[in-house]
């Protein structure tokens, strides 16, 4: 009875240990490009201080999510540039600020993002040309030296963007 015990302790040695196994992998969660996302502007902007190359700070206003995963959460970092800004002249001509929007902060860099395609990210101050013509014209000398107002980007406004490239998001 011992050969048996021996030749089935043998045959145990000889056979491979199972492989450990390994946890399924997890799907791996991406943001697309085109996400849409809800950005709000930090600090106003205006033409009465602002010129071409300043950048500008805006958060993320409500959270992305995906699957019911959060995946950009609220007050994520996002940067817009100035184009080009022309402050207002005299004789009620208007400001004009031009923007662009940069890119999104993430833990694994920057993430390009654009205007959402209803999204205007330009905004221009309100001509009073008429109005100041007709204000020369009726009541007082000093109507040509009349200013227009600066255009501004206030704080608080929400801009509408996109995600520009796709965002890999780290699984749990």
């Amino acid at each position: 009875m011992l050969v048996p015990l021996v030749f089935a302790l043998l045959l145990q040695s000889a056979s491979p240990a199972p492989e450990p196994v390994s946890p399924p992998i997890a799907a791996s969660v991406v943001a697309k490009a085109g996400t849409a996302l809800r950005l709000m502007v930090w600090n106003e902007v205006s033409t009465r201080s602002a010129k071409a190359g300043d950048r500008f700070l805006m958060i993320v206003d409500a959270p992305v999510t995906i699957d019911g995963r959060v995946v950009i959460p609220r007050g994520t970092k996002a940067w817009g540039e100035v184009v080009s800004a022309r402050s207002s002249g005299m004789v009620g001509r208007a400001g004009a600020l031009e923007t662009r929007l940069l890119h999104l902060d993430t833990a694994g860099g920057p993430v390009p993002i654009a205007p959402a395609p209803a999204a205007v990210t330009a905004d221009k101050g309100r001509n009073g040309t008429l109005q100041m013509v007709m204000v020369t014209a009726a009541l007082t000398p000093w109507g040509p030296f009349a200013r227009g107002n600066n255009a501004r980007l206030k704080a608080g406004h929400i801009v509408e963007a996109v995600l520009n490239a796709d965002l890999p998001v780290a699984s749990p």
